[in-house]
C-alpha cells in the first residue's frame, strides 16, 4: 500500500478510505407498478407508429415525460 500512496501522491490513510467506500450497494428495485405503467405507453406509442423501432419509441417517451418533469426512460427498458 506504502509504495503506491507514495506513486499517487497521497497518504495511505486516504487510499483507505476509498477502498472502504467502494462497497457494492443494492439496487434499488423497482415494483411491478412502474413497469405497467412503462409498458401501457410504450403500447400506445408503437400502435399509433407500428414502423417505429426502440431507438424512436424511446425517444417519444423520453420527449413525454420531459414535458411532464418525469424522469426520462432508458433505452434498455423499451422492447418493441
Amino acid at each position: 500500500m506504502k509504495p503506491i500512496a507514495d506513486a499517487l501522491g497521497v497518504a495511505r490513510s486516504n487510499l483507505v478510505e476509498q477502498l472502504d467506500a467502494t462497497e457494492i450497494k443494492p439496487r434499488k428495485a423497482r415494483g411491478p407498478e412502474a413497469d405497467e405503467a412503462l409498458l401501457a405507453r410504450i403500447r400506445a406509442v408503437v400502435d399509433a407508429r407500428g414502423s417505429y423501432g426502440y431507438r424512436r419509441v424511446t425517444r417519444l417517451l423520453s420527449r413525454q415525460l420531459d414535458a411532464e418533469a418525469a424522469p426520462r426512460v432508458n433505452h434498455k427498458r423499451v422492447s418493441v
